[in-house]
């Protein structure tokens, strides 16, 4: 498979196997991988590649990657797996920031195999880099493992979502739907309790609607005392 000669690819370019150029299209907005984690804006020498198609063999893959960003300057290293985590992305090293930043300009959006690739700054430096500016690769690679360890035993808050039925869960085996509804039915906007027969330690209580479910949880918070001594069940909302 050959390619076209280095520095004749322009972003707005289609590239496709045998079929390297294409009409010019506008780039589209990268899109928001995960609202709390937002893209990495702050300038290195390695590019994050996302939104690459997948069912394009790695070697072809690789070799399309390194004729599109050598042009912006000398690469280190192109990284690209078939693995379940890493499928669909890739990372680009190259040895000046420069040369990083003018590739993350102007190739944002590129068409690649009929996909265009988002491009985000990686959020740590590679081994490449590190071996490349003479660092140590053993302390490199201990420090990146105790902030990967660190990150996993983060715990990090799971954002609820309105919703007009309130889940009940963890209630002790002597409760009975009577006590639910008048707890919940004093409140405005009571629908109905719904018991779940095959797990008699949650239920589910409907009210008219989000604003009114909310409001109830509100008053009442995120644990239900059912009576003194008993243990109290969590209130939240039902995911959609």
């Amino acid at each position: 498979m050959s390619f076209p000669p280095p520095n004749t690819f322009r972003p707005a370019d289609t590239f496709r196997p045998f079929m390297p150029y294409g009409p010019p299209v506008p780039a589209p907005a990268p899109k928001i991988r995960h609202p709390n984690r937002p893209p990495c804006t702050t300038p290195g020498k390695t590019l994050y590649i996302r939104n690459l198609n997948e069912k394009t063999k790695i070697p072809v893959l690789t070799a399309a990657l390194q004729a599109v960003f050598e042009t912006y300057g000398p690469v280190l290293e192109i990284r690209a797996r078939h693995s379940i985590q890493m499928r669909g992305q890739a990372f680009i090293t190259y040895e000046s920031l420069s040369s990083a930043e003018r590739a993350h300009a102007e190739v944002q959006g590129f068409l690649l195999f009929d996909k265009p690739m988002f491009i985000e700054y990686a959020r740590s430096a590679s081994e490449a880099t590190v071996a490349n500016e003479g660092g140590d690769l053993a302390e490199f690679r201990a420090r990146r493992l105790e902030e990967r360890e660190e990150r996993a035993h983060r715990v990090v808050p799971e954002i609820e979502v309105p919703n007009k039925i309130l889940f009940l869960q963890g209630l002790p085996p002597n409760v009975r739907v009577a006590d639910i509804e008048h707890t919940f039915g004093a409140h405005a906007g009571f629908v109905e309790v719904r018991w779940v027969a095959v797990k008699p330690d949650v239920a589910f209580v409907e009210f008219v609607s989000d604003a009114h479910a909310g409001a109830a949880k509100s008053a009442l918070g995120s644990l239900w005392l059912a009576d003194e001594g008993m243990v109290p069940a969590t209130v939240s909302f039902a995911r959609h």
